[in-house]
């Protein structure tokens, strides 16, 4: 055999040498060991080695990394969650979609791995505190810039805003506000509001979290304030914002645009007319509004409660003057 057969030899030789060893080696490495090579290659640069997400490059990205290793992070993120996020990426953030360069199982593995950096909740942590916890983490990254980090609306975002964001230190203006109502608010936002839909962002469990947060802000009702009168100013606030500026806020209608207005908004002072009207007739054409005048329906906008309220202002308040 001539010396260029025998190096030719030796090297393929070799070569399936090592491409067996190498294949022994791949087949025999853990699913956690495959996930950490994984997450070392493709995640450690953002999200730290050990998952802490506090890295060079995490901290010049406009959303920061979540840290895999604090619980409170992690303690609302499913596989199903981190799956997503991994195979299609994250919108308006760094995190690339990957489907495409792993494999399902690949995807898998790295999941495992990047869940087993999670350290454990805090001792004596329990989970309403957990709860309020993760509602705050959520609350002070994009929720404080328009409600301010006590909940009183006063931030400067808020002066520009109009309506304004709502003040969650107000019992008065929180009375209006139940949970149906509040869920209903994080989820799809609010229609003519600043108050954006955060279904991407929260699942239901994390919007319970964060309602828990906002309600710690509420201040108790002042001292011997009873239900009335607890309705008589939630009904005032909403007749202030919704029906003064037709029917005046004495209830008069003398106003502006009520002047212009054919037929004119109902005169509330009027206790004649008043009395022979029965709060169902009231309600109805609140909820429904009225064909041919001025008055919208306010179905969708205004709660039964808030009908209800705003009804016993005008009765107890505009009509008795």
């Amino acid at each position: 055999m001539t010396s260029q057969k025998l190096f030719t030899a030796l090297f393929i030789s070799g070569s399936l040498l090592w491409a067996t060893t190498l294949q022994g080696q791949t087949g025999t490495a853990s699913a956690a060991e495959r996930g950490q090579a994984l997450y070392t290659r493709h995640c450690a640069v953002c999200h730290g080695s050990a998952g802490e997400g506090d890295t060079p490059v995490g901290r010049l990205l406009r959303a920061p990394p979540p840290s895999f290793a604090d619980p409170v992070t992690m303690a609302r993120v499913t596989f199903d969650r981190m799956y997503q996020a991994i195979k299609q990426g994250r919108p308006g953030t760094a995190m690339a979609a990957w489907e495409g360069v792993l494999t399902e199982i690949e995807i898998g593995e790295l999941i495992e791995f990047s869940m087993s950096l999670t350290g454990p909740r805090p001792p004596g942590m329990t989970d309403e505190q957990l709860s309020l916890a993760i509602g705050r983490r959520f609350y002070e990254q994009n929720c404080s810039v328009c409600h301010g980090e006590g909940g009183r609306a006063d931030t400067a975002a808020a002066k520009v805003l109009e309506p304004p964001p709502r003040n969650f230190t107000d019992p008065i203006a929180m009375a209006r506000v139940d949970d149906a109502r509040m869920y209903t608010a994080i989820k799809l936002g609010s229609s003519g509001t600043a108050m954006a839909s955060w279904e991407s962002h929260l699942g239901p469990a994390e919007i319970l979290d964060l309602m828990r947060y906002l309600r710690s802000f509420e201040q108790p009702l002042p001292a011997g304030m009873t239900q009335t009168e607890l309705d008589l100013a939630v009904g005032g606030q909403i007749y202030a914002e919704d029906c003064a500026l037709c029917h005046g806020g004495t209830g008069n209608a003398q106003t502006p645009l009520s002047l212009a207005l054919s037929p004119r908004p109902r005169d509330f002072t009027n206790a004649q007319v008043m009395a022979s009207l029965p709060d169902e007739y009231l309600a109805t054409i609140i909820r429904d509004g009225k064909p041919g005048t001025s008055m919208a329906p306010w179905r969708g906008i205004l709660h039964a409660d808030d009908v209800r309220r705003v009804i016993l202002f005008i009765r107890q308040v505009l009509q008795k003057g």
